[in-house]
């Protein structure tokens, strides 16, 4: 049973909130862990960059609960409002949610214009399996709603999303010390007692520490392309959205501890976890007289094999082969080798020019597949540097693509596996010295030419 005097912060922001978030995943966990959070939920606008980097902090350090989420957006041309766009929080409870919540986010980017995600009701209700909702921030339909004065209103966009989630929906509020954010908790609370919904308190953080403000400051200028002088109502008005202790939440709602106690309840209902999953990879085709895929890929690196060494297949050679292939056979990857055999031969078949690299190249296995060129045994390469019993997950087995034809083969994939099962890998560029003093200098409202000199000293 949780005390008053518990709390999970169930509403935070990263850097992965583009120019929003002021902190990393990671800090937030160290943070949490600091100030005797019970848990932590991470909720991205839109976004799941950074959860990967969260999950795998939060496990190292002693498996803190970590909860993945995100703040989705809705925009709907059959919502009250006539087509805004709304904030929802979710977080995932199961495996399902979680899967929900990238279907709900590759729904979002992938079908609307780039930079503008969003998701219509009726998406949200196909995917709504497995999560817990929120109500969201002052920019969720229902506290819009309550802030207009619309009871009407506020109690219908509830309602359907009660129905919609059921038991795990529940009003979201919070205070930043603002009178409109007070009036507005006010008003939610009510019309949760009315409609005999759960309440729940969150600090909808962005930054990790209240000394952090200035930094979220000077990326909402950054976003908006203003400097801090003009920025106006753009910046929020203090510095409370940062990540509060048990003991200064329970000060902050002491006249109400159940909207405290819900978050722990919520958090503990949310028990999805990333060492939980087990990826599915696509169907391979196993050709008649072949009983798996194990068989299959057997088969091919025996044939790959009599091609590669010929006459000089020694036991050695043999021996190699067969510990491999037991192991991939053990660790259930027959399929994932068979998927980038099938990819390096559908390069060869169109002449274009495509090689194994990295690590990949330690394995006997994929040279017999012509994954790779470099013979591993010949050069006496470690095997176990590439895959063991003592290593989780899939191997990396990276391809160097032909340039100027790479878009042949991205193509090739998405047609074979189909869009939804296949996705190019993004990279987060953060900011570096030069970079950051330059963008400093211009939020301060230095000149083009001036940023340019200090970013030059910085460097």
């Amino acid at each position: 049973m949780s005390t008053a005097s518990e709390y999970a912060e169930l509403h935070v922001h990263s850097a992965y909130s583009l120019l929003d978030g002021a902190a990393l995943p990671e800090t937030y966990v160290d943070r949490a862990r600091e100030l005797g959070l019970h848990a932590i939920a991470l909720t991205d606008h839109d976004d799941m960059g950074g959860v990967v980097r969260f999950a795998e902090h939060a496990r190292e350090a002693d498996d803190y609960p970590a909860i993945i989420g995100l703040e989705l957006t809705l925009g709907d041309e059959l919502l009250p409002t006539g087509g805004d766009i709304h904030h929802l929080t979710l977080l995932a409870r199961d495996g399902e949610g979680y899967a929900n919540l990238g279907r709900l986010v590759t729904h979002g980017r992938h079908l609307e214009p780039r930079g503008r995600p969003r998701v219509s009701l009726e998406t949200l209700a196909r995917h709504a399996t497995g999560l817990q909702c929120l109500s969201g921030c002052p920019k969720g339909l229902v506290p819009r709603m309550v802030a207009a004065g619309d009871a009407l209103g506020a109690r219908r966009a509830a309602g359907a999303l009660r129905e919609m989630f059921g038991e795990h929906f529940a009003i979201e509020v919070m205070d930043h010390g603002t009178p409109e954010e007070a009036r507005l908790a006010g008003g939610l609370v009510a019309l949760a007692g009315e409609m005999g919904l759960p309440w729940v308190v969150t600090n909808n953080v962005h930054y990790a520490m209240p000394r952090d403000r200035i930094l979220h400051d000077v990326l909402t200028c950054l976003k908006h392309h203003a400097t801090l002088d003009d920025a106006g109502t753009l910046l929020r008005p203090n510095a409370e959205w940062h990540l509060k202790g048990p003991a200064v939440m329970a000060e902050r709602w002491r006249h109400a501890p159940e909207g405290l106690r819900a978050s722990v309840e919520i958090a503990e209902k949310c028990g999805f976890r990333f060492g939980q999953l087990t990826p599915k990879l696509p169907s391979v085709d196993v050709p008649d007289g072949f009983a798996s895929p194990d068989d299959y890929l057997e088969h091919l690196a025996w044939e790959g094999a009599l091609d590669r060494w010929g006459v000089g297949l020694t036991q050695w050679h043999r021996a190699q082969v067969e510990k491999e292939l037991a192991l991939i056979r053990r660790k259930g990857l027959s399929g994932y080798f068979l998927i980038m055999w099938e990819i390096v031969e559908h390069a060869r078949s169109i002449d274009l020019l495509v090689q194994g690299r990295g690590s990949a190249a330690n394995s006997a296995v994929c040279y017999c597949l012509g994954i790779t060129a470099v013979d591993p045994i010949r050069f006496d390469l470690l095997f176990e540097r590439f895959l063991s019993d003592a290593r989780d997950g899939y191997p990396d087995i990276d391809l160097d693509i032909e340039h100027s034809r790479r878009e042949e083969l991205i193509q090739f994939v998405y047609r074979r596996y189909g869009r939804r099962h296949a996705a190019m890998v993004c990279a987060h560029n953060c900011f570096r010295g030069r970079s950051a003093v330059r963008d400093t200098a211009r939020v301060l409202g230095f000149g083009f030419d001036e940023g340019g000199r200090l970013a030059e000293q910085a460097g």
